[in-house]
């Protein structure tokens, strides 16, 4: 018997309440310091500020939030947080999207442009967020919205950043091991503190390191083994040196190996065996490292660097046709990307105004992309070929300025302009294994080029010391592009697609009230798109051809809502809503396909959570949450939807001294619902089309032991 969602909160919140000493939530006595939850800061926007003063829709969830979530890896919030959404087909959360912007897949001859930008401290993963494990990050941001100002081309939808633990001049640190369903094992280790004695802020570090394996809900019925696994490495060092009063320097260095198996469709859908041959893999291994250095001795003016590069090499593969006995293909895509960013800026530091400008920043943006590719799609009777190369090169200059017209009324202007050169090659090969011949190469070489505006003006006033409104309007854009699949019909199909132009206005009101037990935010918005870029492909079974083109306009307006109120020193509730309605205008593209009419995918009518939190810092503790999301299409060019769904997630531990110990539960009442769906034909003899459905993580029970110092 499956339990009403409706009757899970309530009841463990009794369970809670009857295990929890007993508390009056009337009013502080006399004397005693008000219940204050702790303020938050925004690190992901171009001016760093405190969560209470952005004029923005962020949301921010701190190290505590993570914890009492049991959240292990970002995918595990996605779900959670207001109008960001994910699609599947990869081991973990590779591609995002926000507002409904933002690409679902990157097969074989797709480029490796991305509308939300994906970042941890200062390295930019855009594209593979599969490394966003959660352990030793003290906040993770989601940035909603075009972020011209700070992020250019590859944020037309918003930002996502992890934000790591700091070093510190004293040493703290923790150990934590997992175990639970689904043969989960995992085990992390940090620690952080002075390099020297004397000046022990003179020189820091944090060393984290966390192992994680599980066996991937899926058995392979045919092999008899687990071929779905998760395998995942993760390395992160921080560094920072103060050698003076007006230098510091941080320094960050992060290596993950995520070898994990990729076996997870079935022709009949049954969300727990698979039958492939011929299980793929989803392997990532990655290198990155960034420099950051702040000069403050310059009256007025602080100059800052950024440099960071990043290397991650990736394997994709998976049997076409999921069983041991139809065509017997077989997919493997092999990449390696390079990607090296350069910026540098100058920012006013708070002082005496400069006339009418209060607050400015101006700044230059360089970064490089070079992305190298190898698939091959074999079967008994051929062996298919595709070779890409992609080479991107991005200069911006950026630069922000605001003005205080009355010490409760400001305005900040933001513009940047960027110069975006691309250029492409793809290799189309064939051999025919019963003739033993090649088929003719075929060889394509796009190139685009383009310049870019976008900016930002921001009206904010304080109705009182603790309520914000603003009103902003952002011109976004999304880079036009080369597509590389050398398997396009260069006739019909198009070589390159247009730059997307975005238009965004909101209006919001943040604040807190009842002596800061109460904190909350509300922001409506409207988003306007024109030449929509739509990714588009072709074909059936294992074989299929990629390419993406601009369809007409779009618009998509909603709202996103979250608020926290604490009832007692211990116990609190929280929530949010989020609300969008889309609408993609008809299109006809050049080859013919047509598409629109109808809601963009990945824009859920709604989605919300309500949750409830008991945590007096000792003893006790526990939550549960309540997640729920509507239905949604995967993609423009189909119109087979997820399923809505409501999930429930719930903690129960127990804290003393420097230990805790956590009970979980994910998915608690074991909703079924979906995380990608396909529809196309890939069952012999007639390939009829059908809806092919990947499905999400079941109820997992697990158990979390920690030691923090």
């Amino acid at each position: 018997m499956q339990i009403p969602n409706r009757l899970l909160l309530p009841a463990f919140t009794g369970l809670l309440w009857l295990s929890a000493p007993a508390q009056t939530p009337g009013p502080a006595p006399a004397g005693a310091a008000p219940l204050i939850l702790a303020p938050l800061r925004v690190t992901a926007d171009l001016w760093e500020s405190p969560l209470a003063r952005i004029p923005a829709s962020v949301t921010v969830q701190d190290e505590a939030s993570l914890r009492a979530g049991a959240v292990r890896h970002f995918g595990d919030l996605v779900d959670r947080l207001p109008n960001l959404t994910w699609t599947g087909g990869t081991s973990r959360p590779r591609h995002l999207q926000i507002r409904g912007i933002g690409e679902n897949s990157q097969f074989e001859g797709e480029t490796p442009d991305s509308a939300v930008r994906f970042v941890v401290d200062d390295l930019d993963f855009t594209g593979l967020g599969g490394l966003g494990s959660t352990f030793d990050v003290s906040q993770a941001e989601v940035l909603r919205g075009p972020q011209a100002g700070a992020f250019g081309a590859n944020a037309a939808g918003g930002v996502v950043r992890l934000v790591t633990n700091a070093p510190t001049p004293y040493w703290t640190g923790q150990a934590e091991f997992t175990a639970g369903e689904d043969a989960l094992r995992s085990g992390g280790f940090a620690v952080g503190g002075p390099l020297g004695e004397g000046q022990p802020d003179r020189l820091m570090m944090r060393l984290a390191v966390q192992q994680s394996e599980s066996d991937g809900f899926r058995r392979n019925v045919t092999l008899g083994r687990d071929t779905n696994a998760r395998d995942e490495l993760t390395a992160r060092l921080r560094l920072t040196w103060n050698p003076n009063a007006a230098w510091r320097w941080e320094a960050a260095v992060l290596a993950a190996d995520l070898d994990s198996g990729y076996d997870e469709f079935a022709l009949d859908n049954n969300g727990t065996n698979t039958f492939s041959d011929q299980p793929g893999r989803d392997a990532q291994e990655s290198f990155a490292a960034s420099l950051r250095g702040t000069y403050a001795g310059w009256d007025g003016v602080r100059l800052s660097t950024v440099t960071s590069g990043a290397r991650t090499r990736s394997v994709y593969s998976y049997d076409d046709d999921w069983t041991a006995a139809s065509y017997m293909g077989f997919s493997d895509l092999t990449r390696t990307r390079w990607v090296v960013n350069q910026e540098l800026r100058l920012d006013s530091v708070p002082g005496p105004a400069a006339g009418w400008i209060s607050r400015w920043t101006l700044g230059a943006f360089l970064s490089d992309t070079e992305e190298f590719s190898r698939y091959t799609n074999t079967d008994p009777w051929d062996i298919r070929g595709l070779r890409t190369i992609y080479r991107a090169s991005n200069l911006a200059l950026f630069g922000q300025v605001g003005h205080d017209f009355t010490p409760r009324t400001r305005l900040v202007a933001g513009l940047r302009a960027e110069r975006i050169d691309l250029e492409g090659e793809g290799t189309k090969t064939r051999y025919r294994g019963a003739s033993g011949s090649f088929d003719p190469v075929v060889v394509i070489r796009p190139t685009f080029e383009d310049t870019l505006v976008g900016g930002k003006v921001a009206l904010e006033h304080d109705l009182s010391g603790h309520e914000l409104l603003f009103v902003s309007l952002t011109r976004g854009y999304k880079a036009g592009g080369v597509n590389v699949d050398a398997r396009i019909d260069p006739a019909t199909d198009p070589l390159t697609y247009a730059t997307e132009t975005l238009w965004n206005a909101e209006a919001g009101l943040r604040g807190h009230w009842l002596d800061e037990r109460l904190t909350g935010e509300v922001t409506a918005f409207a988003l306007w798109r024109r030449d929509t870029q739509v990714r588009d492909s072709a074909g059936f079974g294992g074989s299929y051809r990629f390419f993406t083109d601009n369809g007409d306009g779009a618009r998509v307006t909603g709202l996103e809502a979250s608020a926290a109120y604490a009832l007692t020193r211990a116990w609190s509730v929280r929530g949010s809503l989020a609300l969008m309605r889309s609408r993609l205008d008809p299109f006809t593209l050049g080859n013919g396909n047509a598409g629109g009419g109808r809601v963009l995918a990945n824009t859920p009518r709604y989605g919300y959570t309500w949750g409830v939190r008991y945590d007096a810092g000792r003893g006790l503790f526990g939550g549960a949450e309540l997640a729920g999301r509507a239905e949604q299409f995967d993609s423009n060019n189909q119109n087979e939807a997820r399923r809505a769904f409501r999930v429930v997630n719930a903690t129960l531990g127990y804290a003393w001294e420097r230990w805790t110990v956590t009970l979980w539960a994910k998915n608690l009442l074991d909703e079924v619902y979906d995380r990608r769906v396909y529809f196309f034909g890939n069952e012999d003899p007639d390939y009829l089309e059908t809806r092919y459905e990947n499905r999400a993580d079941p109820r997992q029970l697990g158990v979390t032991a920690a030691w923090r110092f």
